[in-house]
């Protein structure tokens, strides 16, 4: 349902590089983390499908595209599109709204994992996702960053 909203309101390609393909991987990346660290799996998910929602362009100079996300996400709840708990949403809200700002902090797992599992897919644009930049420790693992890479650029390998 989220797919079906998300294409009525959308102001860029969903085949572009942060379409539907991005979203599926972020989807896959914070599953694969979930089994590793116990995230919410919902909640990743959530995230995964909303959090560009609110980009106006491609490029990375959309510095308020996480908060617009965030609306939207809040809208679809209100709407009861996105059918999730009140922590839940508001954990969605405050990742889609800081997803994109370089330090972001969260104490919570599942936030941290999906801010993860989205930079995880900056091999999409030739860029290694640098541990540095990363929350979990097993998204700092240097064969789940490569794992990531075999996805993102098109190989078949997921499994580390």
């Amino acid at each position: 349902m989220i797919l079906k909203e998300a294409r009525k309101i959308l102001k860029i390609d969903i085949n572009h590089i942060h379409g539907l393909s991005h979203w599926e991987r972020v989807e896959k990346f914070g599953h694969y983390l979930a089994g590793l660290n116990g995230a919410d799996e919902k909640l990743l998910s959530l995230f995964a499908f909303t959090h560009d929602l609110g980009r106006v362009n491609d490029t990375y100079e959309d510095f308020l595209h996480g908060e617009r996300s965030a609306e939207i996400a809040k809208n679809f709840f209100q709407k009861g599109i996105i059918k999730a708990t009140d922590e839940q949403m508001d954990k969605l809200i405050y990742a889609c709204q800081h997803h994109n700002k370089p330090k972001a902090q969260s104490d919570d797992l599942t936030i941290r994992t999906c801010w993860d599992s989205d930079r995880l897919d900056i091999w999409r644009v030739g860029i290694e996702p640098n541990p540095l930049y990363l929350y979990t420790n097993e998204a700092k693992n240097p064969k789940v960053i490569q794992m990531a890479r075999s996805l993102s650029i098109g190989e078949t390998k997921f499994l580390v």
